[in-house]
């Protein structure tokens, strides 16, 4: 039973063994009894005719009856013929065995001799003009026999009757001889269902096993097993679908190793955001406790420095909170009809200088349109400020940076684009990470926490909008965002 459980060879072979079993057997059944049938309609038809053809000789119970005609039908019939009187009483029987001639005189009546299935009413029946048949054991002779009887007439009255019978014997030996035919037919039909099985069953067995081995090798952490698909059905689209499986599992966990590196990193990072401002902050609180500033304008660019840093590190602190805020969904939004063009125009000028400090060339760019959306301004300008500040920051002396806005028929598109390194395509995805800096290399002052497109898609996603971005690197990147009107 085991065996049976574990094996897909063995079950394949049992079921077409079944199978073939199955078909022989009604195959046999059926051809048994339509042969049986055919035979005894056959016989019937036969026996009947010659009944007929001795029926209507001349004489047929007297001294003079033709006895070579009932002898050579008798042998030709292996059989038995009986002629009665009209009291059913025998005339003449020859055949199988059983010889009386001219016997009239003994009175032996048909009915009830040696178990023959005649009755009187059957007797009535024939006088009257009828056929008589009966199929069934004979016991005197041991053996199954087929028996019809028709009336002879003379002088136009029925005289008497004509009895032929005939063995059932050979149609069995017929049958015995196609159920052999039939069990040889199912031994060649068991050796091939063996044959076709192990071939089946090694073309079914192999890819399941390497399907098995390589989801063994999945459970142990190795994704990178790939099963061959040498065909289009159910299996090979298992064994494509287990690929996709491998492909995608291998991919998320390269993700989620390079996000844990990342956030490991970001401790590291937030660390070093926070020990620098807190050290500078200490070395000038200390400077100015020890009297080391012997002027008011030393004193005063100390302070300056000092707030600075504290200025610094509640950015920071402000913008850890406001993620796990808007995440956590206990951010309300302040929903109201607002310009985006008008914002973005804001944002634009609060950038412009900056762009033009580092000699990048800014533009602003929209078609004439209605940029009206119902939303949170301040959340909005949050995003823009992120866009805004990470391309002009990004993009190097004699670069541009632009700013397009596009209406659609539902939605209005936000775009900042901009001409610095670019961002390669296995970055992209995980930019929106939290704590995700794609230049690793930036100074501190150089660059923010990584949190701020965390933020951007937090909460442009919390308006029913999306963002994105297309990048390729050495080519710059362009972040867009939708809002729906």
């Amino acid at each position: 039973m085991n065996m049976l459980r574990k094996s897909v060879v063995l079950k394949l072979w049992l079921l077409m063994v079944a199978l073939v079993l199955l078909i022989l057997y009604f195959t046999g059944v059926l051809q048994t009894a339509k042969l049986k049938q055919l035979y005894y309609d056959q016989q019937l038809e036969l026996l009947l005719s010659e009944a007929k053809h001795l029926s209507g000789s001349e004489d047929i119970t007297g001294q003079n009856a033709n006895m070579h005609l009932l002898y050579t039908l008798a042998g030709a019939l292996k059989g038995n013929i009986m002629i009665t009187d009209r009291q059913g009483n025998i005339v003449h029987c020859i055949g199988m065995g059983m010889e009386m001639q001219n016997v009239t005189g003994a009175k032996i009546n048909v009915v009830g001799h040696h178990d023959l299935p005649w009755s009187k009413s059957d007797l009535q029946s024939i006088m009257q003009g009828e056929t008589v048949s009966y199929r069934g054991a004979y016991h005197f002779l041991d053996t199954d026999v087929l028996t019809v009887a028709v009336p002879f007439y003379k002088d136009g009255q029925a005289a008497g009757t004509v009895m032929l019978s005939s063995p059932l014997a050979p149609i069995e030996e017929r049958i015995s001889a196609l159920q052999k035919i039939t069990l040889s037919a199912g031994l060649i039909g068991i050796a091939l269902a063996t044959i076709l099985s192990l071939l089946l069953s090694r073309t079914l067995s192999r890819p399941l096993l390497k399907m098995y081995q390589s989801a063994r090798s999945m459970a142990k952490g190795d994704y990178s097993r790939r099963v061959e698909v040498k065909s289009q059905d159910e299996i090979g689209l298992l064994a494509h679908s287990l690929n996709t499986l491998a492909a995608e599992l291998q991919e998320k966990i390269t993700a989620l190793e390079r996000l844990d590196q990342t956030r490991r990193e970001f401790v590291a990072n937030v660390s070093h955001e926070l020990r620098t401002p807190l050290s500078i902050i200490q070395g000038y609180t200390e400077a100015l406790m020890d009297g080391m500033a012997a002027t008011e304008a030393e004193r005063n660019k100390y302070l300056a420095e000092t707030h600075e840093e504290i200025l610094r590190l509640r950015r920071l602190v402000t913008e850890i909170l406001d993620l796990r805020k808007i995440e956590a969904g206990g951010v309300e939004l302040k929903r109201q009809p607002i310009d985006i063009e008008q914002l973005a125009g804001q944002v634009y000028g609060q950038f412009k200088a900056l762009a033009e400090d580092k000699e990048v060339t800014a533009s602003l760019d929209f078609a004439p349109g209605s940029y009206t959306v119902n939303a949170d301004a301040d959340r909005i300008r949050q995003v823009l400020i992120n866009l805004l500040d990470n391309a002009v920051r990004a993009t190097p002396a004699g670069g541009r940076v632009k700013v397009e806005l596009l209406e659609y028929k539902d939605t209005v598109q936000v775009s900042v684009t901009d001409t610095g390194p670019g961002i390669s395509a296995e970055e992209q995805p995980l930019i929106w990470e939290r704590f995700y800096k794609v230049d690793k290399s930036r100074a501190r002052t150089g660059g923010g926490t990584g949190l701020g497109l965390a933020i951007a898609r937090q909460i442009i996603e919390a308006h029913g909008g999306t963002i994105g971005v297309s990048s390729k690197p050495g080519q710059g990147s362009s972040f867009y965002f939708t809002l729906p009107k």
